[in-house]
């Protein structure tokens, strides 16, 4: 899912547009808990900020939980009810017909705080199969796994990374902030780290749907940003000549996004780059990415060349 966003700074607000917040939860009078690091590597130094609406002390009780049914009316309403007289409170989820009219699975995000020990869920439902029991006559299995949605907003980036250097920031208050019209006000103590922040500065905002968190980090004010939209060959190499062609031409990649259209025949390639120290016109540095994709006999073609105006 390509979820990314850029603006600009305002004092200490980030504007949060509805197309990223809201799956993400991150709207109007939701709260939000913050937490921010510091990235180091070869003599440069970086910050990122990571928005949640889930509280630090609640990814404890955060667990991933699927549930295997008989596609039959019912099946939903059985698993919930198991559920709900336990006290699982369901979060995010996706309940999908796999095959139609046999079998459906619901792959959901549970918070276990209400009910007690994971072990004792499954043991339960085990349980109440093995006698049979009609309240779960469609239900056919049930799968909790521990979530680990916890580890970016708690480690960062590039946990387990052996050259760049992580270092979490910590707040002397823990309370949650709320977005409001649409904004998120940067604490005061981040701030003061960031250092020299000026107004309407750049940002870009990625959302990770995966720890259902949103990632913000202030770009340097030079960035030239240029989108770039291409159809390319759904072949081995294919995206790497277009990455080849940007490098030779200090075209630096930001975002990269792919999706397959017909496979083994071709290929949506989006591209945010900073080019700012591109050592050609746009116009070449469109054609040398033309001239890199001629090699492959599947046609391809760059749809969109434009700059992005913050």
């Amino acid at each position: 899912m390509r979820l990314w966003q850029f603006g600009r700074l305002n004092g200490n607000s980030i504007r949060i547009d509805k197309e990223i917040g809201e799956p993400l939860g991150l709207v109007d009078g939701s709260q939000v808990f913050s937490t921010m690091f510091r990235y180091e590597e070869g003599g440069t130094s970086s910050h990122e900020i990571i928005l949640s609406t889930f509280g630090p002390e609640n990814y404890r009780q955060l667990f991933d939980l699927t549930i295997y049914m008989i596609d039959r009316p019912g099946a939903c309403a059985q698993a919930s009810k198991f559920l709900a007289d336990r006290n699982v409170d369901i979060l995010n989820s996706d309940s999908l017909s796999m095959i139609s009219g046999v079998a459906m699975v619901w792959k959901m995000l549970v918070d276990l705080s209400y009910f007690g020990e994971p072990a004792d869920l499954k043991a339960e439902f085990d349980a109440a199969k093995k006698r049979s029991s009609s309240s779960l006559d469609l239900i056919d299995a049930l799968i909790l796994e521990e979530s680990h949605i916890a580890d970016r907003y708690t480690l960062g980036a590039t946990a387990g990374s052996k050259r760049i250097q992580t270092k979490k920031i910590k707040r002397k208050a823990r309370t949650p902030s709320q977005i409001q019209k649409g904004n998120y006000q940067i604490p005061k103590e981040f701030m003061s780290e960031l250092g020299d922040v000026k107004d309407g500065q750049p940002f870009m905002m990625v959302g990770d749907m995966e720890s259902y968190v949103l990632s913000i980090t202030l770009l340097d004010p030079s960035l030239q940003l240029m989108s770039i939209s291409l159809v390319v060959p759904d072949k081995p190499g294919a995206i790497n000549q277009v990455a080849e062609a940007l490098g030779r031409s200090s075209a630096n990649i930001i975002m990269l996004h792919t999706k397959v259209l017909n496979y083994y025949e071709s290929m949506s390639l989006e591209i945010v780059a900073d080019v700012s120290q591109c050592t050609v016109s746009m116009d070449e540095l469109r054609a040398r990415i033309e001239v890199a994709l001629s090699a492959f006999k599947t046609p391809s073609e760059v749809k969109q060349f434009r700059p992005i105006v913050l």
